[in-house]
């Protein structure tokens, strides 16, 4: 029963991110890149923030304790399965490595100037948002 608990707050927690993720990257992004307007960016950050991190801590915590307690803490590229955690942890680690770098570099200084990289770092990282939701799936079929 754990184990449901934990996964259906993983699944709502990936829904939000990437839902959020492609919302800002198909809809956001295009608009303020024909308005040239860095401020509807701006805005749908201030939005979603309050959402977005949450359900992204929630899917840490609850993808890390299925891993551990499901699969345990093996990391054999030879097993489908504990592949599957491998290339998950590292698309999270790259998540919040693209996520700090926008926050510390390029959001606090958003500007027309800058604004091409930040659609760059929103881009990758609802790519990585994909592939992570890809990746996941495979737990069902028994790894990639």
């Amino acid at each position: 029963m754990l184990y449901h608990t934990l996964l259906l707050l993983h699944l709502i927690g990936a829904c939000i991110w990437l839902g959020g993720h492609l919302i800002l990257s198909l809809q956001i992004v295009p608009k303020a890149l024909v308005k040239k307007d860095v401020q509807l960016i701006q805005q749908f950050e201030k939005i979603f923030e309050p959402i977005g991190i949450p359900s992204l801590v929630i899917q840490i915590i609850t993808g890390v304790w299925m891993a551990i307690f499901q699969y345990g803490i093996q990391f054999n590229w030879d097993n489908a399965i504990q592949r599957n955690i491998i290339i998950k942890l590292s698309l999270l680690v790259l998540s919040l490595l693209l996520a700090l770098h926008a926050r510390i570099f390029i959001i606090p200084k958003l500007s027309l100037v800058n604004l091409p990289m930040m659609v760059l770092h929103i881009r990758f990282i609802t790519l990585v948002a994909l592939l992570m939701v890809f990746f996941g799936l495979q737990f069902r079929f028994g790894g990639l």
